[in-house]
């Protein structure tokens, strides 16, 4: 799949993207009290560019100019823009 492809609600994602860009981490608190962190980052590929959101220990394995690999990733719209995340039942793989 091609970033360009890539429409909010989708799952079963497989994505090859390079980070271009990396935004400054935020702290979060889930439903259940957990405490964490995240962040965006954008990836392109030929097709395009599109915002990855990076959860807890996936933040510092990930840095610019890497390639990541999203594999049964899903996609979902937040403040009015395209994310796609690896979520509980995918992975992200990082090539250097």
């Amino acid at each position: 799949m091609k970033a360009s492809d890539v429409k909010p609600g989708m799952r079963s994602i497989d994505l090859d993207l390079k980070i271009v860009e990396i935004e400054d981490s935020r702290p979060y608190v889930s439903r259940a009290g957990r405490e964490g962190k995240v962040t965006t980052a954008i990836g392109e590929d030929d097709s395009g560019r599109i915002k990855i959101s990076l959860w807890d220990k996936d933040i510092d394995r990930v840095k610019v100019g890497c390639t990541v690999r999203i594999r049964n990733g899903y996609s979902r719209l937040f403040r009015d823009e395209v994310h796609v995340s690896s979520g509980m039942y995918g992975k992200l793989e990082v090539a250097e």
